[in-house]
């Protein structure tokens, strides 16, 4: 319901009987007048409920207040959050449509901390890291602009000493390349004030997003914080991405434009037909739009914090599933997990393919390699992945949907692999850390280490910061700058590495194959602990990864353990 400027207590218009009301309830989606806000705060069933001014309610967005507190198809409360859908349930929606989805939890858990979670602060910040990108951009541009101006002075100057050199010949060839200037001036002006004017209306838009916010989290009840930061982290994405847009539309490009004069300006009469050119430079920006709030794991982003102790994390067994085997024995190095919760299995050695399955274990697809060996895959999105070839020395980018290649990038010895905000990142062996820009195939390195092993190095990320490990007993951190951040070693625990994961608070999972365990290493790289032994099942393994609340541990035989982490 949304406010308006005279809102009438609920019970008394039941009543038949117009009282103006001073409070209002979210959770009755009602107005109270003072008698009966009175009554309705002893009430058994209501005195539980948030109640909040009407000033204080007028003052939430529009869209928060028309959240609904019950079901719409079912008419009945909210009770449950599936993650897997992202979608609020109430007992019906769960026995109809939400059957098989796992990691389900309580309403009321979640919103009673909704207010104060880590997301609201994620959220502001990221308003914040945009509203900053956007300054930096305007300063740039307008300094772009004067750059501009005094490259037309300069070339103005370069034309009139040359044309000075010359006879009356020249005049109508001088008029010809002064207007070409100009009218270069004048287009790559209009193509920055363009961004400009668009960049004006994002600050517009961020500050209404930052009042929103703020609104929201003093003045919203739980479930509307709770739901409101939601659907303002979507309003915040789109705006992020919007800039995004802009900066791959080469709108950051540094322009400026060149007045060469032709040296042969003396053979005017005879061989030269113009004056000269004007040629526009681009130097790719060095602004790098983005923000420090990652969606990854959003629903515990809301209720925990990011600061959270390897002592805290416990790890529970819900399913134990086989991957279905081929004709010959399993080999799995890798493995992935798509947006839309499917796994995906790197099979390496023997049976050369890809073999996607459904979260139940039940086989979706496979796609056949041979004769190349797939060693690690990683999801780009729903359809699309990426996979290191074994001895091949190159990447293959495969459409699922077609089962077929639809980019092959030669890479050298190439091992374990990720994707990162359009970037696909692998193990270069000697090289270190090199990464593939998806929009135009640019491969540039990120870390130098010619330490890589050429057998088994695995990697992530998280965040700003990437982290990777290979066949010993080290796991490094650095940030996608490439500057360390910390290196940790410990050989009583960590040996014959192999997979790496890491969680939302910077903890990271990783298989120590020669102990069969599964060992946590905290956020700032000082301790570890072992988390999983061979007691609750861990064999020898390649393939660990973390999709919401749920790490799956895949065995080099194809035995996927799934454990809830809390």
């Amino acid at each position: 319901m949304a406010a308006s400027n005279v809102i009438l207590c609920g019970i008394c218009d039941t009543q038949h009987v117009s009282n103006v009301a001073n409070y209002w309830c979210p959770e009755c989606d009602e107005g109270l007048c003072s008698p009966c806000k009175k009554y309705h705060s002893v009430s058994k069933a209501s005195r539980q409920h948030g109640i909040i001014s009407i000033d204080d309610y007028k003052k939430l967005p529009a869209e928060i207040c028309k959240i609904e507190q019950n079901c719409t198809n079912h008419d009945k409360k909210f009770q449950m959050f599936c993650p897997r859908h992202d979608q609020l349930c109430c007992i019906m929606c769960i026995s109809e449509n939400h059957k098989e989805c796992t990691g389900m939890f309580l309403i009321d858990d979640v919103i009673k901390s909704s207010r104060s979670s880590t997301l609201f602060d994620s959220l502001e910040k990221s308003l914040k890291d945009i509203q900053e990108n956007i300054k930096r951009v305007v300063k740039t541009r307008k300094a772009n602009i004067d750059e501009i101006k005094q490259q037309h002075l300069q070339s103005l100057n370069d034309i009139k000493e040359t044309r000075t050199k010359v006879n009356y010949r020249l005049d109508e060839l001088e008029k010809n390349i002064i207007d070409d200037l100009n009218t270069t001036e004048t287009q790559l002006k209009l193509k920055i004030e363009s961004l400009l004017d668009k960049l004006s209306q994002k600050m517009t838009t961020i500050e209404l997003l930052k009042t929103n916010l703020m609104s929201v989290k003093q003045h919203g009840s739980d479930l509307q914080a709770f739901i409101g930061s939601k659907m303002l982290e979507k309003d915040v994405t789109g705006e992020l991405k919007c800039i995004q847009n802009l900066s791959e539309d080469d709108g950051f490009s540094q322009l400026s434009f060149k007045c060469q004069i032709d040296h042969k300006i003396l053979d005017i009469l005879s061989k030269i037909t113009a004056f000269g050119s004007i040629q526009i430079e681009k130097n790719k920006s060095l602004i790098v739009i983005g923000v420090g709030h990652e969606k990854q794991a959003q629903i515990f982003t809301a209720i925990q914090s990011r600061s959270r102790s390897i002592d805290d994390v416990t790890a529970l067994m819900i399913r134990d599933v086989k991957v279905p085997a081929g004709q010959s024995k399993m080999c799995i190095t890798g493995s992935s997990v798509f947006p839309d919760g499917r796994m995906i299995f790197a099979d390496c050695y023997f049976n050369k393919k890809l073999v996607i399955i459904q979260s139940d274990g039940s086989l979706d697809s496979e796609i056949p390699l041979s004769p190349f060996c797939p060693f690690d895959v990683t999801c780009i999105d729903n359809k699309t992945i990426a996979v290191t070839i074994f001895y091949g020395n190159k990447i293959q980018i495969i459409d699922t949907k077609t089962k077929q290649v639809t980019k092959t990038i030669n890479t050298g010895c190439s091992r374990g692999i990720t994707y990162r905000q359009g970037q696909i990142i692998f193990c270069a062996q000697g090289k270190g850390i090199v990464g593939i820009q998806m929009s135009n195939y640019k491969v540039c390195t990120l870390v130098k280490d010619n330490t890589i092993s050429n057998d088994s190095s695995f990697i992530t990320t998280s965040g700003e910061n990437i982290y990777y490990t290979d066949y010993g007993s080290t796991v490094k951190c650095y940030n996608v700058k490439g500057d360390n951040c910390w290196e940790y070693k410990n050989e009583s625990i960590l040996s014959g590495l192999r997979g790496i994961a890491v969680d939302q608070h910077g903890i990271v999972y990783v298989i120590s194959n020669k102990n069969k365990c599964v060992v946590l290493i905290s956020a700032d790289g000082e301790n570890s602990r072992t988390l999983l032994t061979a007691k609750d099942g861990i064999q020898d393994s390649y393939g660990i990864r973390l999709y919401a609340n749920k790490l799956n541990i895949v065995s080099f035989t194809g035995q996927v353990l799934q454990f809830n982490i809390a």
